[in-house]
């Protein structure tokens, strides 16, 4: 239901992803959706698509009022209501030639004629009574079964650009929220009725022609599903080393432009923010200028050398941490950054987090406005150390990466890096933005659930009523002290490492693993992934284990897993960057509540690859004795995963689990999640 949803009173692009964080949303949980606006384009259902089938499967439906393309000219001419209505529906038709002719647009536009020769999607077309002009109005309505709406008003009109590419902002009315939320909820209701009926004042609206419906049953798929599947591409344009960059890459690099070569490229994993940054660097340093790479980590490292050789084979690289000789970067960064050119060459700085940092590296670093910044997984730039380091530096253009920047319960964190670097850039890419775009592939979520045992169970219920005590004594406020914070890492580490997740993992791997399969899977410490990975073992499994502690092996391992597949038994250390495209089952045993790294994790196993076409993410999730998760924070972050996936019988079982939890929803900020600055 629509009330199940945690809705903000306004939305806007860089803050938010509006089809992730809205659109999708509301739509999964409507049975009606009624939208009245200036401008619709058919590429729009190409960029949800996946949202549609199950949308039909419930029966849903759209009314889309919009208006279309009539110049003076045509009100000139017109000598009646009829006369006008027949040059909109020609000015409709020529927009549809066009689209039918433009293979980019075809896929899009035949899904469009699906859902209205369905009976899924109707249209009517909207005009001024009197003066030139279009309907411009911008109002959305999602209704649920139970006669709750959630109506938006604001800039966005019902095309790819506008949800994906543009800036717009818009605010939101809950009809349960409030008595003003509920009348202007109505209001909107009855002026879109006015609207689809004709009687709107100073507005004509009529259906489309017999001749535009027949045109549009023409070229209509008889499978909507089949229709949704052909929707994958778009238009990419051709970057100087052979890649693509793609509509929303090349529309970064432009803010980027605009903002003095400053900003955050805020893109979902799989969604190219690497290409982007290449191709920025590869613009700074045509003439000489030198650029500067910071990642957190060795894997990420090693993957940023690979991409620079083939992206950019002119540039000169000085590798800084990760193993490299200390003497040779320290006799060899001055250099590598000074301001004026050194014989033509292309240089780039490729640096740890945690070497950037030192003094050495600062006070050899030639700093000053002939210096780009780039800063890989920036939210982890944010770390007291390393932040203090970054701010101390002067530098002329800056860009940071992150499918998550913003530092969860880290506000004055997130302001800082937000100061370094610049402004979130349009447009932002987030997961539903990216599956339809090709670069993150559908998938299912499967959750299972299981119990503490006895002892366990009361190790958990001593610490949840310290924490309910802790809460009682300051009346009823949540405070981020020491105390509490220690609680809460006990009690989450009881989650974490619960005995009947390793057996059950097994028995999960066990029915579920089928030979050429990727799996990854995500285990809390060194103590479960050993015991997990001896049970696989004992089965026949390919089992191979990661972790920060390997060394040298860690290489060895991905190589074997993307040549031959297998199963991968991995630490938080797979997290960030890493970049194993034909992963396409994970298991989460130890989860985390970490906004950051359950995106990450699921960005993971989301990435497209040749013969890749979906993906699956089974999840372990504990549940008290009467069968309501055991801490609601956990199946809210199961929600997330759930909310975008293929099969919606895992967000009704997560709202009932929440629904029978007794659990105190506690959020401070654990510092042994946020930061790891290893990788020197």
């Amino acid at each position: 239901m629509l009330r199940d949803l945690d809705l903000q009173p306004a939305y806007r692009s860089g803050r938010d992803v509006l089809l992730d964080d809205f659109y999708v949303p509301c739509l999964q949980e409507a049975l009606l959706y009624d939208r009245a606006v200036g401008y619709f384009s058919s590429t729009l259902y190409q960029v949800a698509a996946f949202a549609y089938s199950d949308f039909a499967q419930r029966g849903g439906r759209i009314r889309l009022v919009c208006s279309p393309a009539l110049t003076k000219d045509d009100y000139d001419a017109a000598v009646s209501g009829e006369d006008l209505y027949r040059r909109a529906d020609e000015s409709i038709r020529t927009e549809l030639q066009h689209l039918l002719t433009t293979a980019t647009t075809l896929p899009a536009t035949r899904l469009l004629a699906t859902l209205i020769g369905s009976g899924i999607l109707r249209i009517r077309i909207a005009m001024p009574e009197r003066a030139p002009g279009i309907f411009h109005d911008k109002l959305g309505i999602f209704s649920d079964e139970q006669g709750r709406r959630v109506t938006f008003v604001g800039s966005a009109n019902e095309t790819f650009s506008a949800w994906g590419l543009n800036h717009e902002s818009f605010e939101v009315f809950c009809s349960w929220a409030s008595e003003s939320d509920l009348l202007r909820t109505r209001n909107h209701s009855q002026y879109f009725e006015e609207l689809w009926s004709g009687n709107a004042e100073g507005v004509i609206t009529r259906a489309l022609s017999e001749v535009m419906e027949s045109e549009l049953a023409r070229i209509s798929h008889d499978d909507l599903d089949y229709a949704i599947a052909a929707t994958r591409s778009l238009r990419t344009s051709r970057s100087a080393s052979g890649r693509r960059l793609m509509p929303h890459q090349t529309a970064v690099l432009r803010d980027w432009r605009k903002n003095d070569y400053r900003g955050v490229v805020a893109f979902a994993t799989g969604a190219g923010k690497t290409l982007t940054a290449l191709a920025a660097i590869r613009e700074w340093t045509q003439d000489g200028k030198p650029a500067m790479v910071m990642v957190p980590g060795v894997e990420l490292h090693k993957q940023w050398r690979d991409e620079i050789a083939a992206e950019i084979p002119d540039a000169v690289l000085l590798p800084v941490g990760a193993g490299y000789p200390v003497d040779r970067w320290q006799e060899l960064l001055p250099l590598f950054s000074r301001p004026d050119p050194v014989a033509g060459r292309r240089r780039i700085v490729l640096a740890t987090n945690a070497m950037v940092a030192t003094g050495s590296f600062q006070i050899r670093l030639n700093q000053g406005a002939h210096l780009l910044l780039v800063a890989d997984e920036l939210h982890r730039a944010g770390s007291p150390k390393v932040l203090d380091a970054l701010e101390s530096l002067e530098v002329g253009a800056t860009m940071g990466l992150s499918a998550t920047y913003q530092r969860q319960y880290d506000a004055d964190g997130t302001a800082r890096l937000i100061g370094l670097f610049g402004p979130v850039l349009n447009p932002s890419v987030g997961i539903a933005d990216a599956m339809l775009m090709g670069r993150l592939v559908p998938y299912d979520y499967r959750l299972h659930t299981l119990v503490l045992d006895d002892e366990e169970l009361e190790r958990y219920e001593q610490l949840s009523d310290r924490i309910r005590q802790l809460i009682a004594r300051s009346e009823g406020k949540i405070e981020d002290t020491p105390e509490l914070r220690m609680i809460l890492i006990q009690r989450a580490r009881v989650l974490k490492q619960a005995k009947g997740k390793v057996p059950l993992a097994a028995a999960i791997l066990a029915k579920e693993y089928e030979e050429g399969d990727r799996w990854l899977v995500y285990c809390d410490d060194i103590v479960q992934l050993t015991s997990l990975s001896s049970l696989l073992i004992a089965e026949g499994l390919p089992c191979m284990k990661f972790h920060s502690g390997m060394d040298s092996r860690r290489s060895d391992v991905l190589e074997a897993f993307r040549a031959d597949g297998g199963i991968v038994v991995a630490i938080r250390c797979l997290d960030e960057g890493v970049d194993i495209p034909s992963v396409n089952r994970a298991l989460i045993v130890a989860s985390s509540t970490v906004e950051r790294e359950y995106v990450q994790r699921r960005g993971r196993v989301l990435r497209s690859a040749p013969e890749k076409t979906s993906a699956t993410i089974h999840d372990l999730l504990l549940v008290d004795t009467n069968g309501g998760a055991l801490t609601r924070s956990e199946a809210q972050r199961a929600m997330q995963f759930a909310l975008l996936s293929r099969n919606r019988s895992a967000i009704e079982r997560l709202k009932l689990l929440l629904a029978l939890s007794h659990d105190v929803n506690v959020q401070v900020n654990f510092p042994s999640e946020m930061d790891d600055e290893s990788g020197e």
